[in-house]
């Protein structure tokens, strides 16, 4: 596959969320991986406060989800694998919160199954998602996110982006999840940062590894 297909990503991870169910759910332990690293970094980065609301999109079993409704006031996670917000579903419902919402929804459309506007939305994550989109598209759904988030508002981005020429960590591709290109369009982190930038946002850029880093973006 050589072009973003939407529907394909969403039975990929259908297939995924279905495997972890049938193991019980069981993760890897936080910080055992470079994506669960850039994923932790970027948690802490949210720097969550009570009044806050999380959108996380493309949220998955809604681990990091339901671990921010036990800070802030509110966190609305969508996916576009229907089987992974089944997952978050039972999360959140075994953990006792109320404060959650999972529903269907993507990049391209965020407010799939919700009118976002009416949640006043302060902070937003994405971790190990934007780059299934290629350029063209990330550029429009970061222009969307940052016209949800109410200011001062900030959204941190844990990806695959490049730092270097990829060709050069070819044998580096299993340990970032990186699939060399059939469903995986990472950008370069310079995109990136330009388009935040040009939306408004001050931007940090913090590198993990020369094909993983984390982007913080605020806007005051």
């Amino acid at each position: 596959m050589s072009k973003y297909n939407k529907e394909y990503v969403a039975q990929l991870f259908d297939g995924i969320a279905t495997a972890k169910g049938l193991t019980g759910g069981r993760a890897v332990k936080p910080g055992h991986n470079i994506p669960q690293i850039a994923g932790q970094i970027a948690f802490q980065r949210l720097r969550l406060k009570a009044k806050d609301v999380l959108f996380d999109v493309g949220t998955g079993t809604g681990e990091k989800a339901v671990r921010a409704a036990r800070i802030c006031r509110q966190v609305i996670g969508i996916d576009i694998s229907k089987k992974s917000l089944e997952m978050a579903r039972k999360r959140a419902s075994r953990e006792g919160l109320n404060n959650v919402i999972f529903a269907y929804g993507a990049f391209e459309d965020p407010c799939g199954e919700l009118d976002l506007t009416s949640y006043g939305v302060t902070k937003i994550l994405a971790v190990y998602s934007l780059h299934h989109l290629p350029d063209s598209s990330k550029k429009e759904s970061l222009k969307a996110l940052a016209k949800l988030l109410h200011r001062p508002g900030r959204i941190v981005i844990a990806d695959i982006m490049f730092f270097d020429d990829p060709n050069k960590c070819r044998d580096q591709f299993d340990a970032v999840h990186y699939d060399g290109g059939d469903t995986d369009f990472p950008s370069r982190v310079e995109c990136l940062t330009r388009c935040l930038a040009n939306l408004g946002a001050n931007v940090a850029v913090e590198k993990i590894h020369s094909l993983v880093g984390v982007i913080v973006a605020d806007w005051v």
